[in-house]
């Protein structure tokens, strides 16, 4: 479980990086109206929310010792196994 929410927070860190990127070139929007939101209000807060995310997925697979069959763990498989 540790590995598989440490992987989600890297790829989130990478997607926004990607995604700030991609718009600040013209190469892409943002369709989640939320993120799109907050990259309208500041780049940075967009940054830094996913940061901060990253940061608590981080954070969760180190403090967290989940039982072999938990939602969190189930909805963050799923999440692995749908970006990979």
């Amino acid at each position: 479980m540790n590995k598989i929410l440490q992987y989600l927070a890297f790829i989130n860190l990478l997607d926004g990086l990607l995604t700030f990127f991609g718009i600040r070139l013209s190469l892409i929007e943002e369709v989640n109206l939320i993120m799109d939101f907050l990259y309208a209000i500041e780049p940075l807060l967009f940054l830094s929310v996913k940061a901060v995310l990253s940061g608590f997925s981080i954070l969760l697979s180190t403090s967290i010792n989940f039982p072999p069959q938990t939602k969190v763990k189930v909805l963050a498989k799923g999440a692995a196994y749908l970006i990979h």
